[in-house]
């Protein structure tokens, strides 16, 4: 098996130096060299690149452009596979980011670190030994990501479009509803879940991400006069309390809604669910708001950000669905 491994950076290709952890290019040899000592497995050849090598917080279209064109450029040739290191911080935004964007010939597997390599800690390798291993049952075209948490023994393989955001101060990683697969390195297993079965999805080409992205994420919170500038925005994305609840009684809220509306700009919420809402919800219609099916808010996000760089109209891009971004 030929696989493509490109290094970006990140914690997963950092070192700890002076009390900082900070970019370490030597950590790519470190990273195959560790694999290498711990998998007899003289039948997968790694060839490397990096296109550049940034702390993930850093991430700006520039990156994700050239990452995009790296990857389509991969894909041409014979590889079995690419595995993508990147950061924690922004995993999950270009995830989504390469799910909506690749030709998806090859599969393409992100992998990343709680810590750097060097830290015993470190979940690094483990996630790299399953992406591996993941590689190797010749799944399905695609953009998943490798990641153990860390009370688990197992790593979990998610796709994409389905990863929720990091809790606060902990770096474990979740999907919306199930991941789509466990490797146990330790029984050489892959368990795909079988209630994720994967639909057909679609690519909107390499199109580059603009500077601005146009996306307006307002969080909530109490007392919150919702005082922003919308003449730099295109798109609007609610994220709302942990039941799927805004401050709908709020006058501020009430009139930027009606703002947004004013001007044409679509305000979509993310994590509302089926189940019965609060009554807080009746006033979603009249003030324009968007539930969207049952997402991610970050994959949502690159949605918004990739629907302005295409020039497309925002609102219908968004709610149609391309790469099992909806859970229902």
């Amino acid at each position: 098996m030929r696989l493509l491994v490109i290094f970006t950076g990140g914690t997963i290709g950092s070192s700890l130096s002076y009390g900082w952890i900070s970019p370490d290019k030597s950590t790519a040899n470190q990273l195959i060299s560790n694999y290498q000592q711990v998998e007899t497995d003289a039948d997968t050849l790694f060839e490397t690149i990096s296109p550049y090598t940034i702390l993930s917080e850093n991430l700006s279209a520039d990156e994700l452009n050239k990452l995009i064109s790296c990857i389509e450029e991969a894909q041409k040739k014979d590889y079995d596979g690419i595995i993508v290191t990147h950061g924690t911080d922004t995993l999950q935004y270009t995830a989504a980011a390469l799910d909506y964007t690749l030709s998806k010939k090859i599969p393409v597997l992100l992998v990343s670190a709680a810590y750097p390599l060097q830290d015993g800690r470190s979940n690094g390798l483990d996630n790299f030994r399953a992406a591996v291993r993941f590689l190797k049952t010749r799944p399905q075209s695609g953009v998943y990501v490798s990641y153990q948490n860390a009370a688990d023994r197992q790593t979990h393989i998610h796709l994409a479009t389905r990863l929720l955001s990091h809790g606060e101060t902990s770096a474990d990683l979740h999907s919306l509803g199930a991941p789509y697969a466990t490797v146990d390195n330790d029984k050489d297993s892959v368990t795909v879940n079988p209630i994720c079965k994967l639909a057909n999805s679609q690519s909107i080409g390499a199109i580059p991400f603009c500077k601005n992205s146009g996306v307006l994420v307002v969080e909530s919170y109490p007392e919150n006069v919702y005082q922003y500038d919308l003449d730099q925005y295109v798109v609007v994305l609610l994220s709302p309390y942990h039941s799927g609840t805004l401050n709908t009684a709020s006058e501020h809220f009430q009139r930027f809604c009606f703002a947004c509306k004013q001007k044409g700009i679509p305000v979509f919420v993310t994590g509302i669910t089926s189940e019965t809402a609060y009554d807080s919800s009746k006033a979603f219609a009249d003030l324009g708001i968007i539930p969207l099916p049952f997402c991610t808010r970050i994959a949502i996000f690159v949605k918004c950000w990739l629907a302005k760089s295409a020039g497309k109209d925002v609102k219908k891009f968004v709610l149609t669905p391309l790469s099992h971004e909806f859970l229902k």
